[in-house]
């Protein structure tokens, strides 16, 4: 039997792979120093939710060798912005900066930065309120006493400071550090280094069927803010300062410690693009409008079923202009979505607070639990609710990560849902950078059941079986493992048989077992996996990761060949929390058209020469080159190209 992969090794390797894009030439330079950005961004994460898990679920051998392995990636990743830093020198240190320069930081200094600082002085009294975010750790001494301190940077304080005159930035701390005398008096100041420090994300409070919700995620980002220190950044080597450091901050053995010349670099992507070159900035891709261009949105979907892939075919005219129709059509009797994240400033909002307005019933279910997010959906859900709308918390021990919008109309015939069916969040934002399908529908087959569906989320209800719509937790997986076993029963009759999927993550042990013996009996595997994959590449599976531009969100899965070929989109990926622990729906794609884009859309997946790493044994991987013609093909051009076909048909 073969042997599973480690998920979090398979992940870090992932990172590894986006980390490989800041070196890609085909990137302009912002683009690289975001990529940077994004590798770190990514780590912090990993650091902040599922590092703490292994802690705490399994063995401590299994957790030293995460960390063993955890060291020495994020060690590559300075060493190789170290490299790039210096070649392009985008980050600069104040004191090697020229007299004119100096004086110019010296006076931004006491203008926009010194008021904002306070510092606190550690003692019996005054013990340290550390927070994720940024400080400078502060040594004094006067008359033979020596104290420590710290000053906080506030969030709200650019992290990075443009050099007038110059394609570079100053950083922050650096700043405040190279002017500690203008806010500390009387003292001399022996040592001093900036850090910073990273909680476990892993705190739920007990949950309680009849307690609030909003009461319970409440408390939960309170205790939070006390849980245990997973990583402490310190930008120093010193071993005074780190040792000192440790002493005001509760630390555990499990607490990474990081010693380097600059710390918090998933802020990166907080540079702004005006201190590029124009031909370095951050190229703006062209975004087609594909959808119901010259009619209704609703006679647009009647006519047939539709499908947009984002973010080369307009998410604002399509998406978002359907709830705005929606909210402004007297024929609108009701709308029911699921949010999982939403933008800052949303249209999405807009529209379903302007449609509560005129009297619709609105139903949002939002998901107070998705990481990270869930002060922004608390707030969301109390301007909601404020505006009539209604609102519905999930279970405490589940996440509803569906992606569902209901639309029910009055028509001549009666009542007609109008559906839609996505791959990614209902966010503005995320729809300019993550590749997601939506599917618009007006069958009322499919809108029933999605009606039954979203009934379940909001109310006691039994299960229910449908011929489109598969669902988690309760017969997601086993539809899978169905599809799997029907292509190994195919291929031990010498039939043809293949299974393609492609998603975030396949972590989830038996539907990777299951895919093993799918290849072990004669099926073709082909899976497009762009992070964590434990499966390891063997005959009859072959293994892809895409890593570019855009970051590739959209879940397939596609059993069979030709005309018997059955296609699913959804919000699942082949993770045990997804299938197992969460509210996820897929749909089974029928129409002949859509059918046959999404597979084509595979094909040039797999045509990429640009984009796409074979995944090797033992989480390696090696770029897809071009071939002897030294032909390249970006299947995320390839499709920005189809996406402009489209909106001039």
């Amino acid at each position: 039997m073969q042997k599973l992969l480690n998920r979090d090794l398979s992940w870090l390797s992932f990172n590894m792979r986006v980390s490989d894009e800041a070196a890609k030439k085909r990137n302009r330079l912002a683009e690289q120093v975001m990529f940077h950005g994004i590798t770190h961004s990514n780590l912090s994460e990993f650091l902040q939710v599922r590092y703490p898990s292994v802690v705490e679920l399994e063995s401590e051998e299994s957790a030293n060798q995460l960390v063993e392995a955890i060291c020495s990636h994020y060690k590559e990743l300075m060493s190789r912005f170290r490299k790039f830093n210096k070649e392009h020198h985008i980050i600069r240190r104040v004191k090697d900066l020229s007299k004119d320069d100096q004086k110019w930081a010296t006076r931004y200094f006491r203008n926009n930065v010194m008021s904002a600082l306070l510092p606190i002085t550690v003692d019996k009294a005054r013990q340290a309120n550390i927070h994720e975010g940024m400080y400078v750790m502060v040594i004094t001494e006067h008359d033979d006493d020596e104290s420590v301190g710290y000053i906080e940077i506030p969030n709200c304080l650019d992290r990075f400071i443009p050099i007038p005159g110059k394609h570079g930035v100053i950083a922050i701390e650096d700043l405040v550090q190279e002017n500690l005398k203008s806010i500390i008096h009387g003292r001399k100041i022996l040592k001093s280094c900036p850090f910073s420090i990273l909680r476990s994300a892993e705190v739920y409070m007990q949950s309680d069927r009849y307690r609030d919700p909003y009461d319970l995620i409440k408390e939960t980002l309170h205790e939070r803010e006390r849980s245990w220190v997973t990583q402490l950044e310190v930008g120093s080597s010193e071993k005074s300062c780190i040792k000192t450091i440790r002493k005001i901050i509760p630390m555990t053995s499990n607490t990474i410690i990081f010693a380097t010349e600059r710390i918090r670099l998933a802020d990166l992507k907080k540079i702004p693009s005006s201190i590029y070159k124009e031909q370095d900035k951050p190229r703006k891709n062209k975004i087609y409008s594909t959808f119901a261009a010259d009619e209704s949105v609703f006679d647009y979907i009647k006519a047939k079923d539709r499908l947009c892939f984002h973010p080369y075919e307009s998410y604002d005219d399509s998406m978002v202009r359907f709830l705005e129709e929606a909210a402004k059509d007297p024929k609108v009797t009701s709308i029911r979505i699921c949010l999982y994240r939403v933008s800052d400033r949303s249209r999405i909002i807009d529209a379903l607070l302007k449609a509560a307005d005129t009297g619709k019933l609105v139903v949002v279910l939002v998901e107070l639990k998705a990481r990270f997010d869930e002060k922004h959906n608390m707030q969301v859900a109390n301007i909601l609710r404020e505006g009539g709308v209604r609102i519905i918390y999930t279970k405490p021990d589940i996440k509803t990560h569906a992606k569902v919008c209901l639309v029910t109309r009055k028509e001549k015939k009666g009542l007609r849902i109008y559906s839609h069916i996505g791959t990614g969040n209902y966010s503005e934002s995320n729809s300019k950078l993550y590749t997601d399908y939506s599917y618009f529908t007006a069958d009322q087959e499919i809108g029933t059941d999605l009606t039954q569906f979203f009934n379940i989320l909001t109310s006691d209800q039994g299960d229910f079986k449908s011929r489109r719509i598969i669902y988690a937790p309760y017969n997601l997986k086993s539809t899978i493992v169905d599809g799997i076993n029907r292509q190994i029963k195919k291929a031990k009759k010498k039939e043809k048989a293949r299974i393609t999927i492609k998603c975030n993550a396949i972590t989830d042990e038996g539907v990777a077992m299951k895919l093993i013996e799918a290849a072990n009996s004669g099926v073709q595997v082909t899976l497009i996996v762009r992070s964590a994959c434990i499966i390891q590449p063997q005959k009859n599976i072959e293994i892809y990761s895409i890593v570019g531009q855009q970051l590739e969100h959209s879940r397939i899965v596609i059993f069979g060949v030709g005309k018997s070929q059955e296609v699913y989109i959804g919000s699942s990926d082949m993770m045990t929390r997804n299938l197992s622990r969460r509210n996820e729906l897929m749909i089974l794609v029928e129409p002949k058209d859509l059918k046959a884009r999404i597979l084509e859309h595979i094909k040039m997946y797999l045509r990429d020469n640009v984009n796409r790493r074979r995944i090797l044994k033992d989480y390696k991987y090696e770029d897809i080159k071009p071939g002897k013609n030294g032909k390249t093909f970006d299947c995320q051009e390839a499709f920005r190209k189809e996406a402009k076909r489209l909106a001039t048909e």
